[in-house]
C-alpha cells in the first residue's frame, strides 16, 4: 500500500483512524506537534511539526501519495487562536505539498453552515459559519480551495462525534443528569446531528480510495436525528435515573456559561450550550451517491456504550487508592 501522511494522528479521530489504517495495511507516517508526548502505535512513522509555525517541510511528504488532514482545534477557544490552528495550519500544509499528492482527504465541520433551523441542510445550502469555530473552519475550507485541482482535496463536513475517546461535554450531560441538575436548553425539540467515531473513521478511508471529483464536500453524519429532548430521555433510561422535566430560555443558559466562564468555574462551555440547543439536521445524500457512505452506528447502539465508559470512569474514581 502507497504511504499515507496524516494529520492531527494523535487527536481523538486521529488516534481511531490510525488503527483503521494499520488494520488494513496501509504505511502511515504522522506529523504531530513536538509538544504533543502522546505515543503513537507501533508500525506509525513520526514526524514531529508544528503546522501552525510555518510551511510543513517537503521532506514530511516523501514517498506519500495521499493525505489525511485532521489537525486543528475543537471547542472554545480565542478566535484568533482557532484561525491559527484551523485555517492558517491548512493552509502551511497545502502550501508545500508536492505535486504528486494526489488526494487529500480534510476534515471540516457541519458548522461552516451555521443554523438553518426547521431544514435538513444539504451541500447546496449557503455557508455562513456563524460561530467563531465555523467560521474558522470556514477560511480553512476558503484556503484550501486554491489548491483543490492539484492534490484533488475532499471536504468531509463531521457531525457532532461521539464515541470512545469523545469524553468531554458528552460525560458532563451524563453527570448533571445522574446528579438530577441537567435541564432541557430550550424546548429541547432542536435536533442534533450526532455521528459515531466508526462512522466518522469509514468516512475518511472511503474518501481516501474513492475516484471522485476535487472540490467536493460531504455532509457525514449519523443515521438518526434525535431531537435534545429524545437523546436525554434515552440517556436517563440507561442510566436509570429520571429524565429532566424542567427547561431553561437558551440565553440564560448561555448567559450561565460565560458567567462560569470567567469565573474560572467547571460547566459547559458557550460552544456545548451552542450545540445542544441549535436544530440542525443534515443530507448525507450525496456522500451516499458518490462515496457510499452510510453510517452503521446509530444512538440506540452508540449511547450505551458512552454510558458504560461513564459508568467505568466514575467507577475508577471512587475506588480507593
Amino acid at each position: 500500500m502507497a504511504l499515507v501522511l496524516v494529520t492531527g494522528a494523535t487527536g481523538r479521530i486521529g488516534s481511531a483512524l490510525l488503527k483503521a489504517l494499520l488494520a488494513r495495511k496501509d504505511t502511515v507516517r504522522a506529523v504531530v506537534r513536538p509538544s504533543s508526548g502522546s505515543e503513537l502505535p507501533h508500525g506509525v512513522e513520526k514526524y514531529e511539526f508544528d503546522l501552525s509555525k510555518g510551511a510543513l517541510p517537503k521532506e514530511a511528504f516523501d514517498g506519500a501519495h495521499k493525505v489525511i488532514h485532521l489537525a486543528g482545534l475543537v471547542g472554545h477557544y480565542p478566535y484568533n487562536t482557532l484561525v491559527l490552528q484551523n485555517a492558517f495550519a491548512t493552509k502551511n500544509l497545502l502550501a508545500s505539498c508536492p505535486t504528486y499528492v494526489h488526494r487529500v482527504v480534510m476534515a471540516s465541520s457541519i458548522s461552516v453552515y451555521g443554523e438553518y433551523k426547521g431544514k435538513t441542510v444539504d451541500e447546496s445550502f449557503e455557508l455562513k459559519g456563524e460561530s467563531d469555530y465555523g467560521k474558522s473552519k470556514l477560511l480553512s475550507e476558503t484556503f484550501a480551495r486554491a489548491y483543490c485541482e492539484s492534490h484533488r482535496i475532499v471536504f468531509l463536513r463531521f457531525g457532532m462525534v461521539y464515541g470512545p475517546g469523545f469524553e468531554e461535554g458528552y460525560f458532563d450531560v451524563l453527570s448533571r443528569l445522574q446528579k438530577g441538575k441537567m435541564k432541557i436548553i430550550g424546548d429541547g425539540k432542536n435536533r442534533l446531528p450526532l455521528l459515531h467515531i466508526d462512522d466518522a473513521v469509514m468516512a475518511i478511508l472511503l474518501s481516501l480510495d474513492s475516484r471522485v471529483e476535487p472540490c467536493r464536500e460531504y455532509n457525514i453524519v449519523g443515521p438518526d436525528a434525535m431531537t435534545q429532548q429524545e437523546l436525554l430521555l434515552l440517556a436517563a433510561k440507561e442510566l436509570g435515573v429520571e429524565p429532566p422535566t424542567s427547561s431553561i430560555p437558551v440565553f440564560l443558559a448561555f448567559f450561565a456559561a460565560r458567567v462560569a466562564r470567567l469565573l474560572g468555574k467547571k460547566g459547559f462551555s458557550p460552544e456545548n450550550i451552542r450545540q445542544l440547543s441549535l436544530d440542525r439536521a443534515y443530507s448525507c445524500g450525496r456522500a451516499r451517491k458518490e462515496l457510499g457512505f452510510e453510517a452503521k452506528v446509530g444512538i440506540s447502539q452508540g449511547l450505551p456504550e458512552v454510558i458504560s465508559a461513564y459508568k467505568r470512569k466514575n467507577l475508577q474514581v471512587q475506588q480507593p487508592t
